[in-house]
């Protein structure tokens, strides 16, 4: 029986070696290298995820709360008519024709001609949602891109062609954009960049006083 030893390895060619010192440091430094280049990259995607989130938060609040106001305005209303706004005047539709429009005209009272309306519009000229309210004009959104935000429904969808239907659903959708990136470049060309939003609401009226 043959026993071996440690001095028998050498003999058959074997060495045991370790790290110097100088190895043991390079690796340590690339190491330390890639942790800090993994963490860097995991702050700039969070940084783009925060900027996404601020643009689009900061986008969709003007547009709720202009929504939030239009509901509560149609929900304390007795008359509304759906139509088009124009050189501050509002045009009612016409019975017998779809009643969609620019604008929606929203009377606190039965009687219109002592009441004191409350205009919500699209101006296809500057790309707003407006209120007129006392000769007031007030922006409420900005870049609203659709002409036709207003259209009057019964509670299946339908559009109503009844300006005086009783008890409508007024559909308000609002598409609008945000900047997102002042400028970017597609192509080699210089270009703003737009990020594109949809608020949809379907309001009707509290029962008739």
């Amino acid at each position: 029986m043959k026993l071996f030893t440690a001095n028998s390895e050498r003999t058959r060619g074997y060495s045991c070696q370790g790290f110097t010192l100088a190895e043991m440091l390079v690796a340590s430094t690339i190491f330390l290298v890639i942790i800090v280049a993994a963490m860097i990259s995991v702050q700039i995607y969070g940084l783009r995820v925060y900027n996404f989130a601020t643009a689009e938060v900061r986008a969709t609040t003007s547009g709720r709360q202009a929504v939030n106001d239009i509901r509560d305005h149609i929900r304390s209303a007795q008359t509304i008519y759906v139509g088009y706004y124009s050189n501050n005047v509002f045009f009612t539709n016409a019975s017998g024709i779809n009643q969609i429009g620019n604008a929606i005209q929203v009377y606190p009272t039965t009687n219109t001609a002592a009441g004191n309306p409350v205009v919500y519009f699209q101006d296809p000229t500057n790309l707003n949602l407006s209120m007129a309210s006392n000769g007031v004009v007030t922006v409420l959104v900005n870049l609203i891109t659709n002409y036709y935000c207003f259209q009057a429904e019964d509670f299946r969808g339908n559009v109503l062609t009844n300006a005086l239907q009783n008890n409508p659903v007024i559909d308000v959708t609002l598409l609008f954009s945000q900047l997102a990136f002042p400028i970017g470049y597609k192509g080699g060309v210089p270009a703003d960049a737009y990020n594109y939003y949809r608020l949809r609401t379907r309001i009707t009226m509290r029962v008739k006083s």
